[in-house]
């Protein structure tokens, strides 16, 4: 009987011991899983070295535009320059198309149905310009190979289009610009999901100027930009424009209702990638402060600026380019925004 009960006794102890362990090992093997991807996340494991597919690539091409002396200081969130951002990202293809024999019959379908019906004046190899004389006189100037183009209408030789007639909310004015680049079947996804801007606007002595909100607006400039590529914004050449810009009258009738229209769409083949070796945001810094820079935006009065903010994005040109690169975005008072290409220049040529 003493046996007996020797034998249960140390039983049940194998059985307590045996619990401790099993829950000593599953809550040691819960901490030692946290604590190993706590310090990969301390330590993740460097990038593979940049591949650099496209070989050397070309320099951005901005805007050939008089750009301003101005002086520069430090005062972002951190006091300084970023630490954190990436020394290497990717470049997307940007394929361009190539003349083709049906380019001009392309053109012509465009501007047929935005009412432009009568022939074309050729004004070189790729550029043409159809007019037309209703409801205002108007002209639609396009680059049969790219596609890009600006229409205009003269709203300044009918003073009706200084009384408006119909007042529609921003998504409504959205709304109609969308439905006007389908019509044309030149509505792309990435634009259409993309973002956009409103401003307002009033006729001013034959020009356009802002106005302080839609009761006092004559017409609605829409803005709409490319959705984010890779998780990373676009910019472009002007800040008060995207690669597309349509202009609303304010006026009921379906014919007066657009007075311009700016097209500078190129696709990106998100599909067709390569990395590479980006400057440091000193080295970018230093290029500004040397002029070696393209300015989007400052105030004209502006001679010093104080640089608040500074990111990566693509810049998305309003001529065709065979890559989207990344840029140095620098943004601070005054309304100005800077960008410097960020591939570095061994990769540049």
């Amino acid at each position: 009987m003493s046996q007996l009960s020797d034998v249960a006794a140390v039983s049940r102890k194998a059985i307590r011991y045996g619990a401790v362990a099993l829950v000593v090992l599953i809550v040691g093997r819960v901490i030692l899983t946290a604590a190993v991807a706590y310090w990969k996340q301390l330590h993740p494991p460097p990038p593979p070295p940049p591949d650099v597919k496209f070989g050397k690539l070309p320099k951005l091409e901005f805007p050939q535009v008089d750009q301003p002396k101005l002086t520069y200081s430090l005062q972002t969130a951190t006091g300084g320059l970023p630490t954190s951002l990436p020394g290497q990202y990717k470049v997307f293809f940007m394929p361009i198309k190539k003349p083709s024999l049906l380019a001009y019959d392309n053109a012509k379908s465009v501007a047929n149905r935005l009412d432009f019906i009568q022939d074309p004046k050729k004004l070189s190899d790729t550029d043409y310009r159809w007019d037309s004389s209703s409801p205002v006189p108007s002209s639609l100037t396009m680059n049969i190979i790219t596609g890009a183009f600006i229409m205009d209408r003269t709203w300044q030789n009918d003073s009706s289009y200084l009384v408006p007639t119909l007042y529609y909310t921003d998504s409504q004015a959205v709304d109609r610009t969308f439905n006007l680049l389908s019509t044309v079947d030149l509505l792309p996804d990435d634009i259409k999901t993309g973002t956009n801007t409103i401003g307002y606007l009033k006729g001013d002595k034959g020009q356009l100027v802002s106005a302080v909100s839609l009761s006092q607006s004559d017409f609605i400039q829409v803005n709409l930009y490319r959705q984010e590529v890779d998780n990373t914004p676009c910019v472009y050449p002007w800040t008060t424009r995207g690669p597309i810009t349509a202009i609303l009258a304010l006026q009921r009738e379906d014919g007066k209702q657009f007075i311009h229209l700016d097209y500078d769409y190129f696709p990106v083949d998100t599909s067709t990638t390569a990395v590479y070796p980006l400057i440091t945001p000193a080295d970018a810094y230093a290029r500004l402060q040397k002029g070696q820079s393209f300015i989007a935006g400052v105030k004209p009065s502006a001679t010093s600026v104080t640089i608040t903010d500074v990111s990566l994005a693509y810049y998305d040109s309003d001529t065709p380019q065979q890559y989207l690169q990344p840029v140095y975005v620098f943004k601070g008072d005054n309304d100005f925004t800077a960008y410097v290409q960020a591939v570095d220049g061994a990769w540049v040529q």
